[in-house]
């Protein structure tokens, strides 16, 4: 009955009949892969393979292709297809990085200098702002300035986030909220500091800076109604926000012709992050955020703040130089055997008690060890290391392109190790991923 059909990745599972064309529009973004509940598939993955059922084609569209498209590409996979200009011929914005050393907190102790002068300038000539933090609430690490601790969730071995809005702390984990501390609970201090700053407390500041404009913010705390985040984005791009401050959500497809200005205010927490892939996501990332300015005829500004200005990536980022950054980072990847070039099964452990879950990893890790075509790392508690009062252990895995009868006869036998250790342990769980993101 319909021809065309428009969604998101569970999309991929309606009943076609006559499929002739799959358009995945941003195929590098993380959330074309389901982590929870299974089936932990990939849909840019799922999507070619159920084009090849039907001999349909498949168009893959971005502006930063992820490392194993471009890899697919070089190996005549996949055809590539470079455009050259943006829409309407606009050209690509400045790039300017700032140290973010340079405030002044008598102006302002989370913006800098010159992205406080950026925002004056591009207000004044009509245009709009946008501010990307990827860190939501109000402050996201509250510490005890007496003896040091720092507020975790009960439940995670994560550190809770206040949010302002509910005067509670919040663990953006498990969602359990909690009334907001006065005092320490391991030494009794009331000296709570507040480490770090989240979409929240920039929105908050941006009104005390900029009184007489119009702020407003976009994140999963302030879009939560049934039509709120349509609403926030027509108000934008009627011009009735002046700066609109806000997590990845102002990153995903937007177009205003409006924004002069982007600024990315904590660069460093993008490119820190411990996981291989923290320099694509962080390239990824900011260089989709610069997109957002200068989309119509004049061009767009750009300033990232950043404690270590110096890092390659910021450089590449400035220069909007994708193809340096994908050999340096296609070299890393192939020197260290991570994808494109091997495949990654990540197997998580889960019991609600620490030493069980600890001893049933190293027994699976032990089993894994003895099968060939893999390279086994770990255990090792997640990185969050308890979620929900369940303690995490991982498990890596790294193998090779094989053939599908190696790949067919790998998968029995990392079933069976799962499973011979299921059964010498009670209330032990586990989660596998293959191809983890």
């Amino acid at each position: 009955k319909y021809k065309i059909i428009i969604g998101a990745r569970s999309a991929i599972w309606l009943p076609f009949r006559d499929l002739e064309y799959i358009i995945i529009d941003e195929e590098h973004d993380t959330s074309y892969k389901q982590y929870d509940p299974a089936p932990r598939f990939h849909a840019r993955d799922a999507a070619i393979y159920l084009a090849s059922l039907y001999g349909a084609k498949v168009l893959l569209g971005s502006a930063t292709p992820s490392l194993e498209s471009i890899r697919n590409a070089k190996l005549k996979k996949y055809a590539y297809t470079s455009l050259k200009q943006r829409f309407g011929n606009s050209l690509l914005p400045q790039v300017e990085i700032v140290s973010a050393r340079n405030i002044q907190n008598s102006l302002s102790p989370i913006l800098t200098i010159p992205l406080l002068e950026s925002i004056s300038t591009t207000l004044r000539s009509g245009n709009q702002v946008i501010l990307f933090q990827n860190k939501r609430g109000y402050t996201p690490v509250l510490l005890c300035g007496s003896c040091g601790h720092i507020v975790h969730c009960k439940q995670c071995d994560v550190a809770v986030t206040y949010h302002k809005s509910t005067d509670k702390l919040h663990c953006h984990y498990c969602g359990t909220k909690t009334p907001a501390l006065k005092q320490c609970p391991q030494c009794g201090s009331n000296q709570i500091i507040a480490r770090s700053f989240g979409t929240e407390k920039i929105e908050e500041e941006l009104q005390r800076v900029f009184p007489r404009n119009r702020t407003a913010r976009m994140d999963w705390d302030s879009v939560r109604g049934k039509n709120a985040a349509n609403k926030l984005i027509e108000d934008f791009m009627r011009g009735r926000i002046d700066i609109l401050v806000g997590t990845q959500m102002v990153v995903k497809g937007l177009d205003f012709d409006n924004v002069g200005l982007v600024g990315i205010l904590s660069a460093d927490s993008l490119l820190s992050y411990p996981d291989f892939r923290v320099n694509e996501r962080g390239f990824q990332l900011m260089e989709q955020v610069a997109g957002r300015a200068g989309r119509a005829d004049s061009e767009g500004r750009v300033i990232i703040q950043a404690y270590n200005q110096k890092h390659q990536v910021l450089q590449w980022i400035k220069d909007h130089d994708f193809w340096s950054f994908y050999n340096a980072e296609a070299d890393q990847r192939k020197q260290f055997h991570y994808p494109p070039f091997f495949r990654l099964i990540k197997i998580t452990c889960k019991h609600r008690i620490e030493e069980k879950v600890r001893n049933a990893a190293i027994a699976l890790a032990s089993r894994l060890q003895q099968l060939k075509y893999i390279h086994t790392q770990g255990p090792s508690p997640a990185l969050v290391a308890k979620i929900k009062n369940y303690y995490l252990q991982e498990i890596w895995i790294k193998f090779g392109h094989h053939s599908n009868k190696q790949q067919q006869e790998l998968k029995e036998n990392i079933l069976a190790a799962i499973n011979e250790v299921l059964k010498a342990n009670s209330a032990l769980q586990t989660v596998v991923d293959v191809d983890p993101i």
